[in-house]
């Protein structure tokens, strides 16, 4: 499942392909349109084919927005649907759905949204890993200079970067802007040949398992922000010999 967007275009044709690699078949759905709810209360897809596991795109965030939509203070009873066929299928009716597995954990909510960052701080001051982050503006953010993030944005979007002098260095838009912010040490990425760089690193079962290089124009990395070509070489290469 996925959201009418190209860079998820991309994202979803590389997990049907390690899908098909590993002999599993699977159909890519865009947007909810071709979700239905079948005669029994079941959810399919345009080929009456039961939806019974989901990987997806979408945020687990953006389900959760849909709860508050329908319910501000009893997050207890979710407010899913089952069997309204003249009622739209809504994300949550997928992914909150019991008999439907999702591959991708609930609790992937905490680590995911920046609201944990400030908790880190208070839990683990000046460690090595982490950025001096709060719910305000600190005298010490203001020093320091600060970024101002949504505490669940996407992709570079609705950033503001504050120097030590509290003038603005860069700023994104975005749909973000109605969320609460958190504010962090401000930490600019290196420039090399005019270009701002970050390296982005990713974990597979608790081990390294890869890293891809992005770059921009700007101070703040974003959704269409360049993947620069990256070459791995051994340390022979920079050791004397």
């Amino acid at each position: 499942m996925q959201d009418d967007d190209a860079e998820e275009d991309y994202h979803a044709l590389f997990m049907q392909k390690a899908l098909t690699l590993a002999g599993i078949e699977s159909k890519i759905i865009k947007g909810l349109d071709t979700i239905h709810w079948n005669e029994m209360g079941q959810i399919i897809d345009d080929d009456k084919r039961l939806i019974q596991c989901v990987w997806k795109t979408w945020a687990w965030e953006t389900a959760i927005d849909q709860v508050r939509e329908v319910s501000s203070s009893e997050y207890a009873a979710v407010p899913i649907h089952t069997g309204y066929p003249d009622t739209k299928v809504r994300l949550i009716d997928v992914l909150l759905r019991p008999e439907i597995k999702v591959f991708e954990p609930l609790w992937t909510v905490i680590p995911s949204n920046k609201a944990i960052l400030p908790v880190l701080w208070s839990l683990f001051p000046h460690h090595h890993y982490l950025l001096d982050t709060d719910f305000e503006v600190t005298d010490e953010l203001r020093q320091s200079g600060y970024a101002v993030k949504p505490i669940a944005g996407r992709c570079g979007s609705n950033i503001d970067l504050v120097n030590h002098n509290q003038a603005l260095l860069d700023k994104t838009d975005g749909n973000f802007s109605d969320q609460k912010n958190i504010y962090q040490q401000l930490w600019c990425l290196p420039n090399v040949e005019g270009k701002y760089l970050q390296l982005c690193t990713f974990t597979v079962d608790g081990n390294y398992g890869g890293v891809c290089l992005r770059s921009d124009d700007s101070l703040v990395i974003k959704k269409d922000s360049d993947i620069e070509p990256l070459i791995v070489l051994a340390d022979s290469a920079f050791l004397k010999r």
